[in-house]
């Protein structure tokens, strides 16, 4: 399977967005997600070659005109929530290649 690049987003940098990164790792890790984490700010992620991005629900506005998937996570120390919304991404950008495949069939 194919190895995805997410970027972890933070507002400034700071403790919010490092518990958020390691959460994220650790659900990566634990359960083989096929998805290579990276972390920067807001202001980074638009020049960032991330096939996604991962932040608090209050940064998903800043990130959606960049125009690359965001995944808002509510609870940053809650692992079911991360992993079933980086799970749900992954199949989703899988249905994306499937269409893809099938239109040049």
């Amino acid at each position: 399977m194919e190895k995805y690049h997410a970027l972890v987003v933070c507002g400034t940098g700071m403790g919010s967005s490092m518990i958020l990164k390691v959460m994220v790792d650790r659900v990566v890790m634990d359960n083989r997600l096929p998805i290579i984490i990276e972390s920067d700010v807001v202001a980074g992620a638009k020049s960032s070659r991330a096939d996604f991005f991962i932040a608090g629900l209050d940064l998903v506005p800043a990130l959606e005109p960049i125009g690359r998937p965001v995944v808002g996570i509510r609870n940053m120390i809650d692992r079911n929530e991360i992993l079933e919304k980086l799970r749900a991404q992954i199949e989703a950008f899988e249905r994306e290649k499937e269409a893809k495949r099938g239109m040049d069939s």
